[in-house]
């Protein structure tokens, strides 16, 4: 729809007669659609922005549109592809070499300021090819890590997904040793038939958390920890991929919630403690603070808009998002209350009235498509 006539549908839908009006919020809106609205990857084709504006708040009563244009208007975060490039391209120089220069540091006793003298050492160069990468979603942009590290990180050593089969992680084994042999670390040759050389530092990657539940979270009534970092840290024991006596894990995140960050750290550290594992360092490039999020106490017409049964589909009620204690997604997974879209979907955590799925009786301005598949 061309924009003249989706500002005209948008008038009409708000009910603004005074052209002054018109064009103080058409220009706002249009302003923000080029600059990065109109970019979200959930739009169908041919559709924007602006039009998908009206026809969100088409659904609101007359009396609630105000409130809900003034969310999009006021408190939207909006997170665009770009600036999530930009994240993955600072990862590596700014936080996965620095954690480099400091093992070898603390393992040399050398001071932390001499950096040349660090990147120098051979150790540093050792760790870098026993790094392993491992992507938590399908938004961890590995493809463009790899690209940003200018060649520190090889194929070999990264991958799409932190469960890996047999054959692949043989391959990357076998590429471990070679790149091993040619630096000199190790003998050409094995000593013996049972020497294996494995990685040591795993650093893993995903775009966006919000609570922090799917990577660690104690299930009270069955008594244990689940999530990935749980997967991750077993995989380790095993002893097949990861050294057991020597590893660090890291968590690299290029955006997280403070709820996730705080909740990361206090449940894996009680995992790893419970389990005498090693520590899990969990390191974000962009946190977002509690007080992005909506409350009652500074957004309270928003959060009344929100709670409501009108503006939401109870099908969205699933044994997900019940994982983050709460029984519906009115405010998101987990309660997080979230004015947030990243472009390429936008994270349930956000308030439903954002994401819902354009396929319910009430549908989101920024439609998410959820990883679960419905029964």
């Amino acid at each position: 729809m061309k924009d003249i006539n989706a500002q005209a549908l948008l008038a009409q839908v708000m009910d603004w007669k005074d052209p002054e009006v018109v064009g103080q919020n058409a220009s706002i809106l249009q302003l923000l659609a080029d600059y990065k609205y109109n970019h979200y990857q959930r739009f169908g084709p041919g559709k924007q922005f602006v039009e998908s504006l009206a026809l969100w708040l088409n659904q609101f009563d007359k009396a609630d549109r105000p409130v809900a244009l003034g969310l999009v208007r006021d408190r939207l975060i909006f997170i665009s592809e770009r600036e999530i490039s930009h994240l993955v391209k600072l990862s590596y120089p700014d936080v996965i070499v620095q954690d480099r220069l400091r093992l070898v540091a603390e393992e040399n006793e050398i001071a932390a300021y001499k950096v040349a003298a660090l990147a120098r050492h051979r150790r540093f160069e050792e760790l870098r090819i026993r790094s392993l990468y491992l992507g938590l979603s399908d938004g961890a942009h590995t493809n463009e890590l790899r690209r940003a590290s200018n060649g520190a990180i090889s194929n070999e050593q990264i991958w799409q997904a932190y469960e890996l089969g047999d054959a692949k992680a043989e391959d990357m084994l076998s590429e471990l040793r070679k790149s091993l042999t040619n630096g000199n670390f190790i003998p050409s040759s094995p000593t013996s038939s049972g020497d294996k050389e494995r990685f040591s530092l795993i650093w893993l990657v995903d775009d966006f958390s919000g609570s922090g539940n799917t990577y660690i979270r104690y299930d009270a009534e069955e008594r244990k920890f689940k999530g990935k970092i749980k997967k991750i840290y077993e995989r380790i024991y095993e002893g097949d991929l990861i050294n057991p006596d020597y590893y660090e894990v890291s968590l690299l995140l290029y955006v997280a919630t403070r709820q996730a960050i705080d909740h990361i750290e206090y449940w894996s550290e009680r995992f790893t403690n419970e389990r005498g594992y090693k520590p899990l360092k969990v390191h974000v490039l962009h946190p977002i603070e509690k007080y992005c999020s909506l409350s009652a106490t500074h957004d309270g017409p928003i959060i009344e808009i929100a709670k409501q049964d009108r503006y939401y589909d109870a099908r969205a009620s699933d044994e997900h998002i019940r994982i983050g204690g709460t029984d519906d997604a009115k405010l998101g997974f987990a309660a997080c209350a979230l004015p947030l879209i990243l472009s390429h979907n936008t994270p349930n955590n956000s308030i439903y009235a954002l994401w819902g799925p354009e396929d319910k009786s009430f549908f989101g301005l920024f439609p998410r498509v959820s990883r679960h598949r419905e029964m």
